[in-house]
């Protein structure tokens, strides 16, 4: 459970859903739900203070985790990197915007772009409920993508969240262009853990390669996936579910994982080269610890760690599902 949200978040997306009884807040999200899993656009999903107010309690603890998570990985490689300036595209109510927050305390400029006027209403009053002046005082633009590309200026960081698998797959190659083109620093795109997300980033992933792009996380290497259908690359964020998330979830539990895959990138190579990356769960027994790594000579192999090597094992143990490894793994 890495990332919950600010308790000042929390409190302050409480305070929007107000008095919404939580049985209408629940059918709102499992309308929700059934429309991003037909396909819709958030601009289409979301029509209603309502639906809003589900949105935050059900789907925003889960976006900002992922977010952050993909935000985290890239920081560890470029740790010299302190961005000004955010971008944040198809940004909805703000969740990839306060995950940036949440990472770099060197932000202070933020532009919000989203089609749907409530989503961005709701991020202006959260900034303001939830104590964040720069989300509060952001510039919030409101229009689809296309029309929102002239007028936009680049940004040190540019984020898109949760958008890939929203918009028309011939759009993908010239939008992620457009992106690379307004980030100074680095680009992160975030998508759900579905094959679907996983085959938009690879889209991504070749076209900004052609441009110039350097990948900075997660990939080690610059070749082409090793890993092939029907497995793909994702990982897995555990997040604690409040009683309200869980009421408006109809959940028993009290946490999910959210699977998402990611792909940051930027105009140059990361400072810190990882030399594998951990791409499957840990696995323990009582004879050694193993996963399956991504290796910086763009191979999918399996590391095996004997519990007789202690120490190496000891170090094994503290890994996780989408860790970096900066040494030279070795594979058996």
């Amino acid at each position: 459970m890495s990332f919950p949200l600010p308790a000042e978040l929390k409190a302050a997306i409480e305070s929007y859903a107000g008095g919404l009884p939580r049985a209408a807040l629940a059918q709102s999200a499992a309308r929700l739900t059934a429309h991003y899993r037909g396909g819709l656009a958030s601009h289409l999903a979301i029509t209603s203070e309502q639906d809003v107010a589900a949105y935050l309690m059900a789907r925003l603890p889960a976006t900002f985790a992922a977010t952050s998570a993909a935000l985290r990985a890239a920081r560890a490689l470029m740790p010299s990197f302190a961005p000004a300036s955010l971008l944040d595209l198809c940004a909805g109510p703000g969740s990839a915007s306060l995950a940036a927050l949440g990472q770099w305390d060197s932000l202070a400029e933020l532009t919000l772009v989203d089609a749907n006027a409530r989503f961005l209403d709701a991020a202006r009053r959260l900034g303001e409920a939830g104590a964040v002046p720069q989300l509060a005082g952001a510039r919030l633009v409101r229009a689809p993508l296309g029309p929102a590309w002239d007028e936009l200026e680049g940004a040190d960081l540019v984020v898109m969240s949760y958008a890939l698998v929203e918009l028309p797959e011939e759009a993908l190659a010239a939008v992620a262009r457009r992106v690379l083109g307004l980030a100074r620093g680095i680009a992160l795109f975030v998508e759900p853990g579905t094959p679907e997300g996983f085959r938009r980033i690879l889209l991504c992933r070749e076209v900004l390669l052609a441009a110039g792009a350097a990948i900075v996380a997660p990939c080690p290497h610059a070749s082409p996936c090793p890993m092939q259908p029907p497995a793909w690359c994702h990982f897995s964020e555990r997040l604690p579910r409040s009683r309200d998330h869980r009421l408006v979830k109809q959940a028993s539990l009290p946490f999910e994982d959210e699977p998402y895959a990611y792909l940051a990138v930027g105009r140059r190579a990361a400072e810190i080269a990882p030399a594998a990356r951990l791409v499957s769960h840990l696995r323990l027994s009582k004879a050694r610890a193993s996963c399956q790594v991504c290796a910086r000579d763009g191979k999918l192999a399996e590391l095996v760690v004997p519990r007789r090597e202690r120490e190496a094992y000891g170090r094994m143990r503290r890994r996780d599902w989408g860790d970096a490894l900066l040494a030279e793994p070795d594979i058996g």
